[in-house]
Formats: structure tokens, C-alpha cells, sequence
């Protein structure tokens, strides 16, 4: 039954996502608008959370092909964001939401637009464990880097603003550049550290014959994204990289995997 419904419960997760982003941008944006009103953010949230009520059910309809399609793989992430988010907004700050969102409109677009995920067949693949924890392990990963990418880029315009002295909204409620930093240099070492992991796993039970694993696309693009980020948290600490170089440094090493994870068959072979 739920096979049969996960495209359209996909399809309104998409919708709720699309209008929290919404929400979150005019009130970033459009300050002035909003000024004296109650903030948005008591809007913005709740549609997060029911993106990812819609969005789990979709989930659990796609069965085994959440693992063993690629789009399915990207859905998941997507939807493994906005709970993290949810889950440490708190901690993190609900400005965020105006970067999350979006990157979790465009995973669950992207898996409503393949259609071998919408028409599900069996497959012994998800039979091999080795996968299932692989999956997990990267996609655990590519969340805590994006969180990452999302502060930078949150920082970066901050800066911006603070310099114009036009820090208005709900840009003051973020967190100050320093805290940011912070969290900027542990979601990336988080994710450093179980994209090796996730490396590992890959290369130590990839069905490809040894002499061949180095020349396979999906672990040619996960060592070049682990060594971006690598050389980020090295010049961080070694070289004392702060601020704009370094959120510069963290979002060329995103964009390295956006392109890693949509562009090429990374996860799993379709």
C-alpha cells in the first residue's frame, strides 16, 4: 500500500519544504516587512516537521530501492538533514533553516523526478549488510558537511551585512560569527570522520576487484571530497584559518560533493 502512496506523500513533503524555505526567506530578506509582526520562525519549523512526517512515509514505501537507487539514497539524506536540524535547531539556530531547507527541497525533488524509484522491483542487493552501513555512514557524513556548507554561507553573508551595519531580522537571532566558527569546525571534522569510515567500508567490501577500486568514480570522488575537507580542518588548525577563507575553503569542498553526489553513481551502482 504504502508503495503506492510514497510518490505522493513525496510530492507534498516537497510542497511543505518548499514553503518552510519560503517562510525562512522573508523573514531573512524581507526584514523590514516583518518588523514589528510576529516572527516566522514559529511558522517556518512546523513545516520542517511536517516535510519530514511526509517524507518518512514516503521513505518507507520505496523499500529496498531506498538503498540500491541513487535517487532514493539522495531522498534519504535530504530527509536526514531536516532531522538533524530539527532535532539541534535549538543549539544551532532556526536561521539555519533558510539554508537547510533548501538543500532538502532539491534531494527530495530529485528523487521525485526518477522514476525506477517510483516503480520498485525486488533486488538481492540490500541483501549485503556491508551496504546498508556504507549508505548510512556516508550519508551521516554528507549531512554533518552540509550543515557545515550551511554555515559557512550563513557566515559569509552575516559578515556581509555586519559590515554595512544592516544586521537586521532574523540575521541577529543567528549565532555570532565566533559560535558559528565553532560549529563550522566540528560538523566538518564530524563528517571528515565518517566519510573515512565510509571510505573504508566501501574499499574493504566493494565487490570490485582491488586493482580496479582506485579507478572507480564513486571512490575517486569521496577521496577528492575527504581531502578538500581534510585540508580545511589541517589549515584550521596548523595555519589558523578563521572567517572568510575558511568558510570560502568549506563551501568549494561542498560544492565538490553536491557535485560528487548528484552528478556521478556515488552510493551504490544503479
Amino acid at each position: 500500500m504504502l508503495a503506492r502512496l510514497e510518490s505522493p506523500f513525496l510530492a507534498l513533503a516537497s510542497i511543505a519544504y518548499l514553503a518552510a524555505m519560503l517562510v525562512f526567506w522573508a523573514q531573512l530578506f524581507l526584514a523590514p516587512w516583518s518588523g514589528g509582526k510576529r516572527s516566522l520562525r514559529a511558522s517556518g519549523t512546523p513545516l520542517l516537521w511536517l516535510g519530514a512526517g511526509l517524507h518518512l512515509v514516503s521513505l518507507a514505501g520505496q523499500g529496498p530501492a531506498l538503498f540500491t537507487v541513487k535517487a532514493g539514497a539522495i531522498g534519504l539524506f535530504g530527509w536526514l538533514l531536516i532531522v538533524s536540524f530539527l532535532v539541534g535547531g535549538k543549539r544551532v539556530g532556526a536561521g539555519g533553516g533558510a539554508a537547510i531547507a533548501p538543500i532538502a527541497l532539491c534531494a527530495a525533488l530529485f528523487s521525485l523526478a526518477a522514476p525506477q524509484l517510483h516503480s520498485w522491483t525486488p533486488t538481492d542487493r540490500l541483501g549485503a549488510l556491508w551496504l546498508v552501513i556504507h549508505v548510512g555512514v556516508i550519508l551521516s557524513a554528507y549531512v554533518a558537511l552540509a550543515f557545515a556548507f550551511a554555515f559557512s554561507l550563513l557566515s559569509l553573508m552575516q559578515e556581509r551585512l555586519l559590515k554595512k551595519r544592516q544586521l537586521s531580522g532574523l540575521w541577529q537571532r543567528l549565532p555570532s560569527l565566533q559560535i558559528a566558527d565553532k560549529w563550522i569546525f566540528r560538523a566538518s571534522a564530524l563528517g571528515v570522520a565518517l566519510l573515512t569510515l565510509g571510505i573504508f567500508t566501501g574499499i574493504a567490501f566493494n565487490p570490485v576487484h582491488s586493482h580496479d577500486i582506485l579507478r572507480d568514480p564513486k571512490t575517486i570522488f569521496s577521496i577528492l571530497t575527504w581531502t578538500i575537507f581534510a585540508g580545511y580542518l589541517a589549515a584550521r588548525l596548523k595555519l589558523g584559518w578563521h572567517g572568510r577563507r575558511s568558510n570560502l575553503f568549506v563551501i568549494y569542498g561542498f560544492v565538490v560533493m553536491a557535485f560528487s553526489f548528484f552528478g556521478v553513481p556515488h552510493l551504490v551502482s544503479q
